[in-house]
């Protein structure tokens, strides 16, 4: 099994010459023989610093501080092979790891990858893909909410909490936080969810949403969504979807007091200012709120 290659001592015997010719034959018919020629030959056209051989060492046999000491040539060829087995974790880790964007609160970015496709992050959302081989398989994880323009390729697919969004070239936003909403812009997309429902396709100018573990889809326009332009809107949502959002945009949180948050709500409120976000949200539910000097904490409670 590939598994057992991948590990020190028998990584150490073969960087010594050690191991047996089944072994031997084995090891370079596995995945990992495979992935760690790639990483040399890879590294082979790179200039890097100087090695220091004795930290490499160091990281590798931390919890064998405490073992008795070796003779001086026995511990230098441990030197190096364990310099030589950090080396090729830290190239696996590196080309075959992961690259991950992340925003925070009221923070927005815009993601380029290979092939020309932007991802526009909202705040408090984050998305990872592997580093290399993104022609052979573009796939990226995703949480939080954020704009797709995929540029036509092969498959294209969003993994998420709630399932999968599978397109070719498109234009969507998919929001998965404690609600999932899923809204088609141009094209096409296909919805593949975590349960054993069957995978459903929405055209431009369609929505998916998951209430309650049933999907829902219904129709919506505009040309792009709605904290693009720097606002959030609602159409008759619980307040408590309200108050989240405002937390996703502005570093705060709420002291409810009585405040009841089941209530509907509709309406929007601005990204750029705090107060007014809260006047034009509260004052409509007939809600008073006081900010902490520290604009930090925000108290309601019911007029």
């Amino acid at each position: 099994m590939d598994e057992n290659y991948a590990n020190e001592d028998f990584l150490a015997r073969w960087i010594a010459g050690a191991l047996t010719p089944e072994e031997q034959a084995g090891f370079e018919a596995s995945d990992v023989h495979r992935q760690l020629m790639a990483i040399d030959n890879a590294a082979s056209s790179l200039n890097g610093p100087d090695i220091d051989v004795e930290k490499a060492l160091a990281l590798v046999t931390e919890k064998n501080q405490n073992v008795q000491k070796e003779p001086t040539v026995r511990r230098l060829w441990w030197v190096a092979a364990a310099a030589s087995i950090a080396l090729l974790f830290a190239g696996y880790t590196y080309f075959f790891g992961y690259k991950t964007y992340s925003t925070g609160i009221g923070e927005k970015e815009t993601v380029l990858l290979a092939g020309g496709s932007l991802i526009e992050l909202n705040a408090n959302s984050k998305l990872s893909y592997k580093r290399f081989g993104w022609e052979e398989d573009r796939i990226v994880d995703f949480e939080g909410e954020a704009f797709f323009d995929v540029q036509p390729g092969g498959d294209f697919k969003v993994r998420t909490s709630k399932g999968t969004v599978s397109v070719l070239g498109t234009q969507f936003n998919i929001r998965d936080r404690k609600d999932f909403k899923v809204q088609c812009y141009e094209g096409a997309i296909i919805f593949t969810p975590l349960t054993k429902s069957n995978p459903t396709e929405l055209s431009q100018g369609m929505m998916l949403e998951i209430k309650e573990g049933q999907i829902q889809e219904t129709k919506f326009s505009g040309d792009a969504p709605d904290w693009k332009k720097g606002y959030s809107s609602f159409v008759e949502q619980p307040f408590s979807t309200v108050l989240e959002e405002l937390s996703v945009q502005f570093p705060v949180t709420f002291e409810l007091n009585s405040v009841q948050t089941d209530r509907l709500f509709t309406g929007r409120f601005t990204h750029k200012n705090l107060e007014s976000a809260l006047k034009t949200t509260m004052e409509p539910m007939g809600i008073k709120y006081h900010i902490s000097a520290d604009k930090r904490i925000v108290t309601l409670s019911i007029e």
